[in-house]
């Protein structure tokens, strides 16, 4: 805060400090660092997992090959603050990507799920569209695959739908959706695919049209198994916590007491062992 208020510089580029922010600018500006600082909504975006995708995506000594799943919920935010929180995710991954050599392997797979809102169509230009856009255009070259889902094909940009090589595409309710869909298959395959349409209307609930458009064979129709899922709603930030602490009880190791006044009978360290781990 006090290298706002004097900064330990005397230039920016060709000004100096004082032609470039003036004295009572560095002031308002100390004095919004501290109201956002001091303010406790502001306390838990300090803490938590460092922001370091290439950390994230690093294998376990526990389970070395494998790669581990990162989920990011943002679901306790306001729309404002998803937008920021993705925006500034996106971007990492975005810089974390253009590390990596080329590759025509699946090194990791990008999953945003209800992308409603966050890849909408010019001009609109939230903090996510231009990573994404940008994941989309060139993360397959290092061998990085971006799934986008949502129910309203309408509100997506053309650069998404033309760049998107695998597509399935359920049903879709209004002809503006199918008309959009068709579009950018049409983009991204450099032709006009005249049954497609008709069969887009005639779909039926849980049937999937998929086209890959970088294959020369005809789209095919596939059903998945049905699978149902109670979903309560997100969890609050307690109900984590207390997950995360049960976790950690099953998981750590647990050391039996020795009790050195009875002979010790085959067993009994393991009842008692179980029976505090279900009581904790």
């Amino acid at each position: 805060m006090q290298d706002v208020l004097e900064p330990p510089i005397t230039q920016i580029g060709a000004l100096s400090v004082n032609a470039f922010m003036k004295k009572n600018e560095c002031k308002n500006l100390a004095a919004a660092l501290n109201s956002l600082l001091a303010a406790p909504s502001f306390a838990s975006w300090r803490q938590g997992t460092t922001l370091d995708v290439g950390e994230w995506l690093t294998p376990s000594r526990e389970r070395p090959g494998k790669t581990p799943i990162v989920i990011v919920s943002v679901a306790h935010l306001d729309d404002e603050e998803r937008a920021l929180v993705l925006g500034v995710l996106l971007e990492e991954v975005l810089s974390w990507v253009r590390t990596l050599p080329g590759s025509q392997r699946l090194r990791a797979l990008l999953v945003f799920d209800e992308v409603y809102g966050f890849l909408p169509p010019h001009p609109a230009s939230p903090p996510t569209k231009r990573p994404l856009v940008a994941l989309m255009k060139q993360a397959r070259a290092f061998g990085v695959g971006i799934v986008v889902a949502t129910q309203n094909p309408m509100d997506l940009d053309y650069r998404a739908l033309s760049n998107a090589g695998l597509w399935f595409i359920g049903r879709l309710q209004t002809d503006a959706d199918r008309a959009r869909v068709i579009d950018g298959l049409e983009s991204a395959l450099g032709a006009a695919d005249e049954d497609l349409g008709s069969t887009l209307t005639r779909l039926a609930p849980r049937w999937f049209v998929v086209r890959n458009a970088h294959a020369k064979s005809p789209p095919i129709l596939l059903q998945p198994r049905y699978a149902m899922s109670l979903m309560r709603g997100p969890m609050t930030r307690l109900e984590i916590s207390a997950a995360r602490g049960v976790k950690d009880a099953l998981t750590a190791p647990v050391t039996a007491p020795v009790d050195h006044a009875k002979p010790s009978q085959p067993g009994a360290g393991a009842v008692s062992a179980a029976a505090e781990v279900r009581a904790s």
